[in-house]
Formats: structure tokens, sequence, C-alpha cells
């Protein structure tokens, strides 16, 4: 071990009170960026899910069309059909170019309608949506959440939400006529009951095959739109951009548009979170710089002496850095086990009342950095106290003791 090394375990250790203390300190501050990273990550990603987790990132309509939020979805878009023009004819060529993209991973063609359906004084205005169970199932996860019947459209078959079967007593197979909206009926059977965990959907949303729909509605050969999702959410803006020089004629639209208030929010957090850090690592810091400028004048007789033995000012300095990065690295891993502490004592104290409703994971990536930040802080922060000592005089330091 070289030498330098070996002077500054020794400077650590000759001052047990104030190298326990610095540690401490840093570990709280690093404590704290983890609770803080790992608390607000979870409410984020859980966010996101809830948002975008299990419905389209992207939507291609026909430039015309009028599109819709499937989180807050008003029935009244829907009461009549629009013509043809507005739909997106070959939708099929679009749906196979769209398939050779690597970075979207789910592509499901869709037609749409109402229907209305009434039983005793009670009826509702249903939303028909036309899929290929396969390709929706991707987005929607149609078949986890089916929790009654089987997660089947084929034929006149069609899938309701549980709010719907609940509303009307509905069972799987009973059958029941659908009112579209040119006065015909149209009887169907239900064969399965989901829940995608979205009230509205769940109340007013039923699932059929796409081929069935097109038939309904006499779209064969169109599809109202073809929703997609890509590998990164967060990149739907850029890949909507793509998508738009590759298919000129038609309307793509993405997730963060609908949601720009969300995302607004999420920046915010984001930033008072970074303030909430970048305080406690300017903290981390002066802790760090002021223990090593009391430790240089402390040690300044034996810095003295180690220069009049030969050791040259940047042996002498490079003491004092190596004490400041291994503060912010034990620091740290001290403060990596302290916040991993706090989430499972946290977690505890709240599981009473019927937990979080999110789930608080410590992400590796966030660990490492942290670790980085806070060695690359205390190795900074020794950077005065290593300057001053590179300038003691080690004549005068030894005369006056």
């Amino acid at each position: 071990m070289p030498y330098e090394w070996k002077i500054a375990a020794r400077f650590l250790k000759d001052g047990r009170a104030q190298t326990f203390f610095i540690l401490l300190g840093i570990a709280a501050g690093v404590a704290v960026q983890i609770f803080l990273n790992s608390i607000i990550s979870g409410v984020q990603d859980n966010l996101i899910n809830q948002t975008v987790g299990n419905s389209p990132h992207i939507t291609i309509l026909n430039q015309q069309d009028v599109s819709f939020d499937s989180g807050d979805m008003t029935q009244k878009q829907y009461m009549n059909l629009p013509p043809k023009n507005e739909k997106i004819s070959e939708y099929t060529q679009v749906v196979e170019r769209l398939d050779k993209d690597k970075s979207i991973t789910a592509v499901s063609p869709t037609v749409y309608g109402n229907a209305f359906f009434s039983r005793g004084d009670r009826n509702s205005t249903l939303f028909i949506k036309g899929i290929d169970l396969e390709r929706a199932d991707e987005i929607y996860n149609i078949r986890q959440r089916t929790v009654s019947g089987t997660p089947d459209i084929g034929a006149n078959k069609i899938l309701i939400g549980k709010d719907l079967a609940r509303e009307y007593n509905l069972a799987s197979g009973d059958v029941i006529n659908l009112t579209l909206p040119d006065t015909s009926s149209e009887s169907v059977i239900i064969e399965g009951i989901f829940d995608l965990q979205v009230s509205n959907i769940n109340s007013s949303w039923l699932f059929m095959d796409i081929g069935r729909a097109q038939k309904l509605y006499k779209l064969s050969g169109y599809a109202n739109n073809i929703e997609l999702q890509i590998e990164d959410p967060f990149l739907s803006d850029t890949q909507g951009e793509n998508l738009k020089q590759v298919f000129p004629d038609l309307k793509i639209e993405n997730w963060k548009q609908q949601n720009a208030q969300l995302l607004s929010a999420l920046n915010s957090q984001s930033a008072s979170s970074l303030t909430i850090q970048a305080f406690v690592l300017l903290a981390i810091a002066l802790g760090i710089a002021s223990v090593l400028a009391v430790s240089v004048v402390q040690k300044s007789k034996q810095i003295g002496i180690l220069k009049a033995m030969g050791v040259n000012s940047k042996s002498a300095s490079k003491i004092f850095i190596i004490q400041g990065a291994s503060l912010g690295f034990l620091g740290a891993v001290a403060g990596i086990a302290m916040g991993a502490l706090l989430i499972e004592a946290f977690i505890a104290l709240t599981s009473g009342g019927g937990g979080l409703g999110f789930e608080i994971t410590i992400k590796p990536m966030n660990m490492v950095l942290i670790l980085i930040i806070s060695t690359l802080s205390g190795l900074v922060s020794s950077l005065i106290p290593a300057r001053n000592c590179a300038k003691l005089n080690p004549m005068e330091v030894i005369r006056n003791g």
C-alpha cells in the first residue's frame, strides 16, 4: 500500500471522534437521498404505469378522425359514426410496416362504435371496441384481467367490464341484445368479464372481434385507428415524429399530448427532489471540507516533519485528497445501508393502514450513482485543504510547533 494511504488512514484513526461524526453526517445525508429517490421513483412509476401501463403509447388515426382518451372517454363522440373517408383504409399494410419496427412492442388495429343496451328501466350507451385479441392483449393484458368466464371473442362472443356486469346483474353465458346507431339489433353472448382497473372502461367498454365490428358498422377493409406500445413510453413523442415521416397522410398522437398536466407535475416533483438532494450534497461537501481544514491545522507539525524528511507537496496534498474521497465513499456505503433500513421501516409502519398503494424499490443504478457522487464530493471538498497543506513551509511549521 502506498505510504500516502497509510498516513491518511492514520490521520483518520487519530481523529476518531471527528471521523465518526462526519461519517455519520454523510451517511444520514445519503440515506435521505436514497429514501427520497425511492419514494419519488415509486410514486412516479406507479402514476406512469396507471397512465400508460396498459394503454396505447401512440395512436395512429386518419387526419380527420376524432381521437379519444381512454381514461376520460365521452360517449357523445361516438353517437354518430364518421364517414368512411375519416377511417384508415388499407390499414393492414400500415400494420405490416409497423410490425417490422423493433422498437414497437405492440400493434393493434381497432374498429370502434356505439351500441345501446337496456334492461328494465335502465339503459347505457356502450363503447364497442373491435379488436384482434392476440394483438390487443399485448396492450391491455385482457387475458390476465379476465375475472370471470373465458377471454374469447370469436363468432358472436363478447367481453364486458365488471362494473357493467354488476350494474345489470350480468354473468358469463348471458345473451344480450345491442341496439346499433342505425336502429338494428344484434344478439351477442357474454363470454367473459374483465377488470381493466379503470372505472369508466369497466362500466362502458365492450370487446368484440374486429371482423364482426367491421360488419356491424359497415367498415369492411377499414380501421378507426391503430394503437401502439413502444419499448420506452417517454420516447413516444420522438417515435411519433419518426412515424409521421413514414406515414405523412396519417395523424399521430401520443400519450404525452393527452397527459401534459401529469408530466408537468412529475417534472416539478423531480425538480424539487433534485434541489433537496443538491443541498444535501452541499452539506456533505462542507462537512468534509471543514473537517479536513481542521485536520490540516491539527496535523501541521506532522506534515512539516514529513516534508522535512523528503515528502513533496504533491504527496502531502494526496494524503488529504485520499481522506476526503475515503470519507465520501465510506459514508455513502453506510448511508445506502441506512437508507435501505429506513425504507423497510417506512414500509412496515405504513403496511398497517393498507399499504402505500405503490411499490418502493431501491434501484441499483441510483445506489451506484449516489456512491460515485458522494465520493467525488468528498474528493472535491478536500482540494482546498490539500492546497493549504501543500503551501505549508516545513521549517516554519516545525519552528512554531
